[in-house]
């Protein structure tokens, strides 16, 4: 007798809780905002707090916790993030409030990939080149598979130096670039001393290499004094008094 009411109980909530699984989703999902919808508001919010434009992003291995929830369309919201929003992993926390005021949070989690426009190496470019924009063409990648340097602005590094060999295919790089030499060792330049009210022009000769902004020691032809001085362009440094 008790074996057949135990059995007759069980079968009974079998009937309940497999009711309460078919129904239970239908009356969320009536009112409430679908996975994809919320997957937009994700991508929308990582889109602002990056301040893309022109780029695409989209969302892998989308998810929402918890997924039966009663999020409406058209409700207001607050935005949280676990971490600082970048191409990769994100988590996001959007808290809203129920019809009874109550407060409710969504954990909304994906992999954020952004599809931009980056410079890549079109021809074998040796150790030495000085980059010109028909060394490159830009084409879309993923910016979370790219390492951290990658270049966006092409003018920054248009008639740097480069540093190693690069192949055609080649994403460019800060860490491929480097400023030229514009003052040789022992190759004549040409001195600028400039104060509050005049500006002396004279020959000089370079002791050792420069780049644009360094400081290097130059001997005056005229006087054979050395001085240093600063690179301001190819063959020319300045003194400031």
């Amino acid at each position: 007798m008790v074996k057949r009411l135990v059995k007759n109980f069980l079968g009974l909530l079998a009937i309940f809780l497999f009711l309460a699984l078919a129904f239970l989703p239908g009356l969320y999902a009536q009112d409430s905002m679908s996975e994809d919808e919320l997957r937009q508001i994700f991508l929308a919010q990582v889109k602002a707090r990056l301040g893309l434009k022109e780029e695409t992003i989209k969302a892998e291995k989308f998810r929402v916790e918890p997924r039966l929830h009663d999020f409406q369309r058209g409700q207001s919201y607050l935005v949280d993030w676990v971490t600082e929003p970048r191409a990769g992993s994100n988590t996001m926390l959007l808290t809203y409030f129920s019809k009874t005021g109550e407060p409710k949070s969504l954990r909304l989690w994906g992999f954020v990939e952004v599809i931009a426009k980056v410079p890549v190496v079109v021809k074998p470019l040796p150790a030495g080149e000085i980059l010109r924009e028909e060394h490159v063409v830009f084409e879309k990648r993923e910016l979370s598979r790219l390492p951290h340097d990658v270049i966006f602005d092409l003018r920054s590094a248009l008639g740097k130096e480069i540093r190693v060999s690069l192949r055609p295919g080649m994403v460019l790089r800060s860490s491929f670039l480097q400023l030229p030499v514009l003052v040789k060792r022992n190759e004549e330049v040409e001195i600028f001393a400039q104060g509050k009210n005049f500006l002396v022009k004279a020959k000089g000769i370079a002791l050792e290499n420069g780049k644009l902004g360094e400081m290097i020691r130059v001997r005056n032809k005229e006087s054979q004094r050395v001085i240093y001085a600063k690179v301001s362009g190819e063959n020319r440094v300045e003194v400031s008094f």
